[in-house]
């Protein structure tokens, strides 16, 4: 669905009531949120990722743009994308973090992380989603990366946040 094809739809999605995320449609096949954060939950899918380590951090307020998310809120979700991203790196070896937000397809805010190596399926050109061709993952290689982002989150908010007090 995108409101390029479907904007009657897209726009019913637009709003709260009528959004996939806010109303906890199905989630695709296999989704695992690696972290819950106070302003979003950061998400992986075996089924949809196009690249090793391919993770979604997904707003929780209902939002479609940056701009629609307050001083606070912006400030809280983007530090969630920076401690994310870090740990993503670290986990992944990458040599870049690609940051992707689109919204044309599921209008509620989220951003795609993509760990980009040399050599990498997409090599040269901007990463097509829609060119899977079969799981990027083996055996329990999905797990494997969710057990070490999990301890990579862990360890990179318990550095970002201590000394903080949290309420």
């Amino acid at each position: 669905m995108s409101f390029h094809n479907k904007l009657k739809e897209w726009e019913q999605f637009s709003s709260y009531d009528g959004c996939p995320v806010c109303q906890q449609w199905p989630k695709p096949d296999g989704e695992v949120v690696i972290k819950e954060f106070p302003a979003s939950w950061l998400i992986a899918t075996p089924s949809i990722s196009c690249l090793y380590g391919q993770c979604c951090i997904v707003s929780k307020i209902h939002a479609i743009e940056l701009y629609e998310l307050d001083e606070a809120e912006l400030a809280n979700y983007m530090k969630e994308v920076q401690i994310s991203a870090k740990a993503l790196k670290e986990v992944t070896k990458a040599i870049k973090i690609n940051y992707e937000i689109h919204g044309n397809s599921i209008p509620h805010l989220h951003m795609h992380l993509y760990p980009r190596h040399q050599n990498d399926r997409f090599e040269g050109i901007p990463i097509n989603a829609y060119k899977i061709e079969g799981s990027v993952y083996k055996g329990t290689e999905f797990y494997d990366f969710i057990d070490k982002m999990k301890t990579a989150i862990n360890d990179e908010c318990n550095k970002t946040f201590s000394g903080i007090e949290t309420s």
